[in-house]
């Protein structure tokens, strides 16, 4: 009992610890009042033209309207956002995603520090885990911003919840939950959509294999959100496209960051500029986005090996990257519209980026830097915990689809704010992974070195 018990207390301990530094970033939002981002602006127009015309638009709906806006933010957030409107202050939502980011730690506590055949818990497990989310500071920093962050990995941590909960319980319900956040997961970020179409080509496999009817009548959750919410769109926009942001992102991240490696930012301004001007003529909102994915694809395909590379090289910076710009808009330490390090790495390569570097400061690079050794450390742990044993097969295979498919749809998009969604998984599958290496095998790498 005495290990259980120790257990207990240092587990409260830890989530004191963390609700403390996460009032403490709360302080700072309400009394610092970091300059608000531009994404936060798309949700509070969101919300405010939802509840008080009825209409989901990201813009101001006393100017002439655009048709991306329509489609821009999925309502879910926007619905919570409600709020706002109800109190006239940002800070009971910031209040309501502190709860939101303590139930997802509480989660993921709970998924991966139970005691199984290969792995027992002890305090250090959970001291370890805690010392690495609080050097995470993007999970503090998006409590207390106008972001979906943070509601968006709550949703995503309930899937995986859910997917742990029918292996090891063999349970239909947890299809039906799963399925239900899936499907949640898509109103709030549109990043998950395409996600979706591998849900539902496995699901009838597994029906298959385990006979359970729950595998394909819950698919009509995710099914019929996608219906309704294409008609919605196609009606507001006459393109039946999820969200506009998908479009947005090629053209002006794959695309231009892409060009400006490969030739300078000033040539890659200037083909964006020539893309945009060549399909603004075109028919309609649809045709339109048709006329930017066909430009970006001919582009990417003038050079595909080294697009690849480029593609390669933002999903592993997906895994790296230490947040420098959360860091300075949340503490107003510069102009959150200066050139920042993803911009700069982008143009002038590594060397672009240690320039950058030397210009922040002793201090910030010494936090960047701890950072960014901890996030190795979380990747390299998530993949001793997927490649240790076989014991929870089934989930690993899913935990890996799920990572692989988010770095792989972010690419050169990869910054610390959209690792953060399975950031906290990543934290609990690596103190499993790194807690299952022996002593024996520390001597074995010792040997063959």
């Amino acid at each position: 009992m005495k290990p259980n018990r120790s257990l207990f207390q240092i587990s409260r301990i830890a989530y004191a610890v963390i609700l403390l530094v996460h009032l403490l970033f709360l302080f700072n939002a309400i009394f610092n009042r970091p300059a608000p981002l531009t994404d936060s602006g798309d949700y509070l127009n969101a919300a405010e033209n939802l509840y008080t015309q009825g209409i989901l638009y990201s813009g101001d709906l006393t100017q002439p309207t655009h048709p991306e806006q329509f489609t821009r933010r999925p309502p879910l957030y926007p619905v919570l956002l409600g709020v706002v409107s109800l109190t006239g202050s940002e800070i009971p939502v910031f209040l309501l995603q502190i709860l939101i980011s303590m139930t997802s730690i509480f989660l993921v506590f709970r998924i991966f520090f139970q005691n199984h055949t290969s792995f027992q818990v002890r305090p250090l497990h959970v001291v370890v885990a805690t010392l690495l989310l609080l050097a995470t500071p993007a999970q503090f920093i998006y409590a207390n911003r106008i972001m979906a962050e943070l509601l968006f990995q709550l949703l995503l941590v309930l899937m995986v919840w859910s997917v742990y909960c029918y292996f090891r319980y063999k349970e239909s319900t947890y299809i039906w939950l799963f399925n239900l956040f899936l499907t949640l997961g898509m109103a709030t970020k549109p990043v998950l959509f395409p996600f979706t179409f591998f849900i539902l080509l496995i699901s009838p496999l597994l029906f298959v294999r385990t006979r359970r009817r729950a595998f394909v009548w819950a698919l009509c959750l995710p099914i019929l959100w996608l219906a309704f919410y294409s008609v919605r769109n196609n009606y507001r926009t006459d393109s039946s496209q999820y969200s506009s942001v998908q479009t947005a992102n090629l053209v002006n991240y794959n695309l231009r960051y892409f060009l400006m490696e490969q030739e300078g930012s000033d040539a890659a301004a200037a083909e964006v500029d020539r893309l945009y001007d060549a399909c603004d003529s075109a028919m309609g909102y649809g045709e339109k986005n048709r006329c930017l994915q066909q430009g970006v694809k001919d582009k990417v395909l003038e050079r595909p090996l080294k697009y690849g590379i480029f593609h390669l090289k933002g999903c592993l910076r997906y895994f790296i990257d230490p947040g420098r710009f959360d860091l300075v808009t949340f503490f107003n330490l510069e102009y959150p519209d200066s050139g920042g390090f993803l911009q700069k790495l982008n143009q002038g390569g590594l060397k672009g980026a240690f320039r950058f570097l030397k210009q922040q400061g002793v201090g910030m690079v010494a936090i960047l830097v701890m950072i960014a050794l901890l996030k190795l450390f979380k990747i390299s742990g998530f993949i001793l915990y997927l490649v240790r044993d076989k014991e929870q097969l089934p989930f690993r295979i899913f935990l890996t689809l799920l990572v692989g498919y988010l770095a792989f749809v972010t690419g050169p998009l990869g910054a610390s704010r959209f690792l953060l969604p399975i950031e906290l998984l990543l934290i609990g599958a690596a103190v499993q992974g790194w807690s299952s290496l022996k002593l024996k095998d520390f001597k074995y790498f010792r040997k063959i070195g």
